[in-house]
């Protein structure tokens, strides 16, 4: 037994298109270590002010900028502090335990097979082509890079709006003409 453990978390996010499964997105992700340890301690001390864990996963779209010579330019993620997406435009439920949660949506934990030393929290959410209500009908009618559906960041936050994980990454739309698949996952390995 060892007095002194080292926890590794790994963000993974993979956006597809439901249809088609065309991948639109396959990037690592930066995770809050301060919230995401108390999110920890708060499940390991069975806190039940909040309830610890995954339970919405949030879009924004002030992730990126375009400087004066036309360039995007990535802001940094935000994983120090009280921190926030950019500029949050639209959050989906995740936590299939909470009331209200779409039933294409869930988070799971699952250990990896012995021997490995780690376990993985899928995060399941779809998009369906009717949402969220008044994005563009179909690609390339918004010409507007800050447009409330040109999402260029998404994070994970838990139940009481704390910050878990913040991807900054290069804009997509999302339009009335396709549905996407989100997969989002956290490797933990103790060491």
């Amino acid at each position: 037994m060892r007095d002194k453990a080292h926890l590794q978390i790994d963000g993974h996010l993979q956006v597809l298109d439901a249809e088609t499964r065309e991948l639109l997105l396959d990037k690592h992700n930066a995770i809050h270590p301060q919230n995401m340890a108390m999110m920890m301690a708060k499940a390991i001390s069975r806190d039940t002010a909040v309830s610890p864990g995954v339970f919405q996963l949030c879009f924004g779209n002030g992730g990126t900028f375009f400087n004066s010579s036309n360039q995007i330019v990535f802001r940094p993620p935000n994983t120090v502090g009280a921190s926030t997406l950019y500029n949050q435009t639209y959050a989906v439920q995740v936590d299939d335990q909470a009331i209200g949660t779409p039933s294409t949506n869930s988070v799971i934990a699952s250990p990896s097979p012995a021997p490995a030393i780690t376990s993985i929290v899928t995060v399941t959410a779809q998009l369906a082509a009717n949402e969220p209500a008044g994005q563009a009908t179909s690609d390339n009618v918004t010409t507007n890079p800050n447009s409330l559906f040109m999402f260029d960041e998404v994070g994970l936050k838990a139940s009481d709006g704390t910050l878990l994980t913040h991807l900054v990454f290069t804009p997509f739309e999302k339009t009335a003409n396709r549905a996407f698949l989100i997969i989002y996952t956290l490797t933990i390995s103790v060491s």
